[in-house]
């Protein structure tokens, strides 16, 4: 086909510069017959139509292309085989010898025939201030501590201005639903008079005809709480929410690209929260030219409604039984509680970052909330009165394997297994109970003291916090071989005890020696 550059230096060269056809042959290296049908035809650009269309890909091939076409449109969109899906099909399993163009041709043919590439027309929405707001979820990965692991990131954007609220987690569990919600509440001021969801498990129990919903109860009640609608999108629709869709991809692409580094969750939050406000009063609004994102959030906060005088109790509760080994169990884990409650009913409560335990109405242990699976997470304080009856287990007790103490108590228990090879660990467990009713600073500035005065053992610790910043005892009456110097005990007699055999002839010889 002859390229219009061609055609144009063809008729210049004979309408403007008035050169035979045989010159212009010679010029533009062009056949005799080519030129001669430029000049006539007038025309300043030629097109190629096929008369007669081959059809490379017939009977069997043709009939089961069709039928894998029939049959993926009853299918999701991620589920279907692709055209050349289809070819390595043919070729590997039913002798295709023939080239993929004719396979893509032939399957764009039959999904036009079908209706399957009929594209979906989009309508643009618009929003006022304060009117809804668009939730959704996005999976990523990060290091953290130094281990790469997923992270599910909630994200919450205010339709109207387009400020938006993000927090991480470690799952999409239905306490941290509420729980995101609740924190981009508090940081928008207010709540917009509707929400706009996928269909969560977490919120939609199930789906009914048309757009109705059974929802989750806790979901309503949070809903109630903060006085607002929810409304859900079509199934597989997730362009009805695309302002938070395009935002989840906007966090992945800006915040997470390449895979960040951080020390702990929290250290990942507050640099989300940076990044956030940063993007909102850096980034011109879509529909505003000439003011941010942040600028037009001021304007909408006064169209929110107002907050509840306190917040939702965002977390997931049970009603579980205390083990032997003073552990309740908890979303895959064990968490423990004072050895008091040993075999009794608790309530655990498990919020986005912590899980909080309470008996009678009365909170009785609180532990970071860990997302692992099959892990126990102790409290030493807990177990302190059980060192009472058994001291011995300081040594491999699992509760006290990795606490933490001062320098200090590490110094004095050697120096106590020193002087007290077989009870040394009994002493210092003695030591320890004492944690329970004092300070650990306090009980820390005794220890040392009494490692540099060199007089070791609990009662005298037990004496210089009872004196406090008074002048220390003395070390000769703290001393356990000074202390049972001071007393002494004289073997009795045999007869004294026939008074406790024999009360009533006891009794009878001494009226008889008074008279």
């Amino acid at each position: 086909m002859t390229r219009v550059d061609k055609i144009q230096e063809v008729r210049q060269l004979k309408y403007v510069k008035g050169f035979s056809i045989k010159e212009i042959v010679r010029r533009v290296n062009l056949s005799r017959p080519t030129v001669r049908k430029i000049l006539r035809s007038n025309q300043t650009k030629f097109t190629y139509q096929r008369t007669v269309v081959s059809l490379p890909v017939t009977g069997p091939i043709r009939s089961t292309l069709e039928d894998w076409i029939k049959e993926d449109l009853q299918k999701r969109k991620r589920q279907r085989r692709t055209a050349w899906r289809m070819y390595e099909i043919l070729r590997d399993e039913h002798s295709y010898t023939g080239c993929y163009e004719s396979i893509a041709k032939c399957v764009r043919e039959i999904s036009e025939k079908l209706g399957a590439d009929n594209k979906e027309v989009y309508i643009p929405l618009v929003f006022g201030p304060g009117e809804a707001f668009q939730f959704d979820w996005g999976e990523t990965e990060a290091y953290i501590d130094g281990i790469l692991k997923k992270t599910h990131f909630g994200v919450v954007i205010l339709c109207y201005s387009r400020h938006f609220y993000v927090r991480a987690y470690y799952c999409q569990k239905q306490e941290l639903l509420l729980d995101v919600q609740r924190r981009a509440f508090d940081f928008f001021g207010g709540v917009c008079k509707r929400g706009i969801y996928d269909n969560l498990k977490t919120a939609v129990k199930k789906l009914l005809r048309g757009h109705h919903r059974n929802l989750q109860d806790k979901f309503v009640m949070f809903c109630s709480h903060y006085l607002y609608e929810s409304d859900f999108c079509s199934p597989a629709k997730g362009n009805e929410k695309g302002r938070v869709e395009n935002l989840v991809g906007v966090i992945k692409h800006n915040f997470f690209t390449p895979t960040p580094h951080f020390k702990s969750m929290e250290e990942l939050n507050e640099r989300l929260l940076t990044f956030m406000i940063s993007y909102s009063r850096n980034r011109e609004h879509p529909e505003v030219s000439g003011k941010t994102r942040y600028d037009i959030f001021e304007e909408e906060k006064k169209s929110l409604v107002q907050l509840p005088p306190y917040g939702f109790e965002c977390c997931s509760a049970t009603i579980n039984n205390v083990s032997k080994c003073s552990t309740v169990f908890f979303d895959n884990n064990r968490y423990s509680v004072p050895v008091e409650y040993a075999g009794k009913g608790v309530l655990v409560k498990g919020f986005g970052d912590e899980v909080v335990i309470s008996y009678g109405g009365a909170e009785i242990a609180r532990h970071t909330r860990t997302f692992a699976k099959k892990q126990q997470i102790f409290n030493p304080y807990h177990y302190l009165s059980a060192l009472y009856r058994k001291p011995g287990a300081i040594k491999n007790g699992m509760p006290f394997r990795n606490w933490h103490l001062p320098e200090v108590f590490l110094q004095y228990r050697k120096l106590l297994n020193e002087k007290y090879p077989e009870d040394g660990d009994i002493y210092f467990a003695r030591t320890l109970i004492l944690l329970k009713d004092w300070p650990i600073k306090e009980v820390a500035d005794a220890v040392s003291r009494a490692v540099t005065r060199g007089i070791l053992g609990d009662s005298y610790i037990l004496a210089m916090l009872r004196h406090g910043n008074g002048p220390p005892p003395i070390e000769s009456d703290m001393l356990i071989r000074a202390d049972l110097a001071r007393y002494s005990a004289k073997q009795r007699p045999p007869s004294d005890y026939d008074r406790i055999l024999r009360p009533h002839e006891v009794k009878e010889e001494l009226t008889n020696e008074r008279k």
